[in-house]
């Protein structure tokens, strides 16, 4: 069965695996399908960033991140609000653990909504 990710390999292959990765691991591993699901968030900013031509700061925390381009009106308050979710729901995977398939469930779809967004706005075809 293909992956709901699959469009972004003709954008960015990293992301595209990242997400099929965070499919897989839904039922088996909901921790690990988080975990996943912010490694993408993660280089989605990052790409932002270099896609945008901004030098990363000093503190190059996400949350950080996602503050500098929230502050320069880079991001609307819904991709915000979305990559706000999914960093403290990673954070919770990493240092509490998740096994809530539901919660898994709606951060893959947050992710795939936030990647469907950034493609149609061609932000990956130039990275």
């Amino acid at each position: 069965m293909a992956s709901n990710f699959s469009f972004l390999e003709k954008y960015w292959i990293e992301l595209a695996l990242l997400g099929e990765t965070a499919e897989s691991y839904l039922y088996s591993d909901p921790n690990a399908c988080i975990f996943k699901i912010g490694m993408l968030a993660e280089q989605i900013v990052r790409g932002i960033f270099a896609y945008e031509k901004i030098e990363l700061p000093e503190d190059t925390r996400q949350s950080n991140l996602i503050r500098v381009l929230k502050y320069r009106s880079i991001i609307p308050e819904n991709i915000d609000n979305i990559l706000y979710s999914i960093r403290r729901a990673r954070n919770d995977a990493v240092h509490v653990g998740c096994e809530s398939t539901d919660r898994a469930r709606i951060l893959l779809e947050m992710a795939y909504n936030l990647t469907y967004c950034a493609t149609s706005n061609k932000l990956y075809e130039n990275l």
